[in-house]
């Protein structure tokens, strides 16, 4: 794990160093600097050091030194990579860094195909002039850049690129987006000029010219080579077993994080199948709708270290990321996830694997059974009787309990009458086109994305598979903004067996009736990991959350914070909130999206 940043077209290390210092929590252990006149390149990174302290040094040069590299990540599959490579190439160090430039060197841009893991790379080709980014295929690492004439500047942070110059123009079709999903979806920043490298993608620049591709979309099924043969069900534990192994490799022991539900829970028995011990680490909360830590469990061989977080911790964890946030996530669980790696770090453990990404593989949101039923009922009821029946359970009060039985059934009703590809964005958000209009007074709405996820829809026969779909490539990537924040500001790394190529080919290529079903919870991963799951390992669904309404609810806390002048429709958030103190918690989510964007903002337009 670390950070990289760079630029191409001139050579810069004064900046190397700003753009260094503005992200050092990502990479404490060690900062590298390469500059090259005559390509006129200069690339940087701040190493947080997991695997092969002493080897895995960069930016670091391919075999035959026409490549250089910076990367951000892990490979897992490293090791057999390098088995098949060191018939043909001789390996110096024992580190994935030297497995990923040395396969680009042999394979190219197929090599990203190879790779089972999470990665941001920038390549220099130095035979073709040019510059290659590239981004894991579920997009765990992020990865910005930006184009100035013939400049091209890249970080891992978004903070790094404002290194270069502090000239920027905000998007308002990117900020109305940004809150109708809870986050950016790349290529999209607030700012113009200033872009993600999409998930599964490969840019080159060379002299003044862009080039972009696909190595993998997803939602074209799975991806199939030499290192990713297509799976049985009968051999998913067994093989599930043996990449969580490459997972665990570390320098140093490799920790868990544990909750009560089935994901971490049967990577806790699998871990503890390999070794004798393992050290977890667990949240607890003071209000027990939202509290698992009574499912956890301390036994000799789990060494659990938890914290029961009071109120004054998530205030004070909230004060931290408004002081170092700048790229925005609407995922209000960023606050204890915070307080989760906090605790990790105090611990003195540099790496953990946790439980993310199971739910998209596995049918486990509540949200999937939500959109099976609004589909049954859709195919039953005429619309228009729909627009009649919503109506009287708009008047249902929201309580805070978490996931209350209030506010399921307000919002499943609110947005039964809507077309069906858009209902999970509307239960996730609740920022409709109606508030779109007000907010940004337009009368016309142009939304790439809804297009794209009317497409998507239309394009997969299975409509459960394209709930599936749509939460792996709109919801997914807030999850891991949040966890790559929250992890890197402790400087921590966290890994996500559940997101394993394998697994994720198996399942995307798995028809929906025989991993879902309404009435049976994750019947197929019950099935699958059987052998884990005994009869005690009854686990109510519960998702990582924390009543917001601790901080929203402080109005003089949340004046003192924020910035009104960077808020593009002041008049409309004061009516939201003073309606949110007065009891009616519907807009809560976009309130919070507004506040972490302001907090952003701040921190990176000087503001603060």
């Amino acid at each position: 794990m670390c950070a990289i940043f760079g630029i191409s077209g001139k050579t810069n290390n004064t900046l190397l160093r700003k753009m260094s210092k503005c992200q050092i929590y990502r990479g404490p252990d060690k900062q590298t600097f390469f500059n090259n006149k005559k390509y006129k390149i200069s690339f940087g990174m701040n190493r947080l050091s997991v695997i092969d302290k002493t080897g895995g040094n960069q930016p670091m040069l391919s075999h035959d030194k026409r490549f250089l590299l910076v990367f951000n990540g892990t490979i897992y599959n490293f090791k057999e990579l390098r088995k098949f490579l060191q018939k043909k190439i001789k390996f110096k160090t024992q580190s994935d860094t030297e497995v990923l430039v040395n396969s680009y060197s042999y394979w190219k841009e197929k090599s990203f195909n190879y790779f089972d893991g999470m990665w941001a790379v920038s390549i220099f080709d130095f035979k073709n002039k040019e510059m290659i980014l590239s981004r894991d295929y579920v997009g765990q690492k992020p990865l910005f850049y930006s184009k100035r004439k013939n400049i091209v500047i890249f970080s891992s942070q978004i903070n790094g690129i404002f290194q270069y110059d502090n000239k920027f123009q905000i998007s308002k079709e990117n900020y109305g987006n940004y809150l109708k999903f809870n986050h950016f979806l790349a290529p999209e920043t607030l700012y113009k000029n200033i872009y993600q490298v999409c998930p599964g993608e490969i840019i080159k620049f060379k002299r003044n010219k862009i080039s972009k591709k696909n190595y993998w979309k997803i939602e074209n099924g799975g991806d199939y080579n030499i290192f990713f043969p297509k799976r049985k069900t009968t051999e998913i534990n067994n093989v599930f077993q043996k990449l969580t192994s490459n997972y665990l490799i570390a320098d140093k022991k490799v920790g868990l994080c544990l909750s009560g539900g089935f994901d971490s829970n049967i990577l806790k028995k699998i871990i503890l199948k390999k070794q004798k011990k393992i050290k977890s680490f667990t949240i607890g909360f003071q209000e027990k709708t939202y509290d698992e830590l009574r499912f956890i469990k301390k036994t000799q061989n789990n060494v659990n270290k938890s914290k029961v977080l009071k109120e004054k911790d998530l205030i004070n964890y909230f004060h931290k990321i408004r002081k170092n946030i700048f790229f925005p996530t609407g995922d209000s669980s960023i606050v204890p996830t915070y307080g989760l790696f906090n605790l990790i770090k105090k611990n003195k453990t540099n790496a953990v694997i946790g439980g993310d990404g199971g739910d998209e593989i596995f049918f486990g949101y509540l949200a999937f059974k939500g959109f099976y039923f609004t589909k049954l009922i859709k195919s039953m009821i005429p619309n228009f009787l729909l627009k009649i029946i919503k109506y009287p359970f708009q008047n249902i009060k929201i309580t805070n309990d978490y996931l209350s039985w209030s506010k399921k059934i307000k919002f499943f009703f609110k947005f039964i009458d809507k077309e069906l590809y858009l209902t999970n964005k509307l239960w996730i958000s609740n920022f409709t086109d109606d508030d779109y209009q007000i907010y940004f007074k337009r009368r016309k709405l142009k939304s790439i994305h809804s297009k794209k996820i009317k497409s998507l829809y239309y394009k997969v026969p299975d409509f459960m598979k394209f709930a599936q779909f749509y939460y792996i490539k709109y919801y997914l990537p807030n999850i891991l903004s949040k966890v790559d924040y929250s992890s890197m500001i402790n400087s921590i790394e966290c890994r996500s067996p559940y997101l394993s190529k394998d697994l994720l080919n198996y399942s995307i290529d798995l028809p929906s009736k025989i991993n879902f079903s309404f009435f049976k919870n994750r019947k197929l991963m019950k099935k699958i990991f059987s052998s884990f799951i005994g009869d005690d390992f009854k686990i109510k669904k519960h998702g990582f959350a924390f009543n917001k309404n601790l901080i929203l609810k402080n109005k003089r806390l949340i004046k003192h914070v924020l910035n009104e002048d960077l808020i593009l429709n002041l008049d409309f958030f004061k009516i939201k909130y003073q309606n949110y103190l007065n009891g009616n918690y519907e807009h809560e989510q976009y309130i919070w999206n507004e506040i972490i964007l302001n907090f952003s903002r701040q921190n990176i337009e000087n503001k603060i």
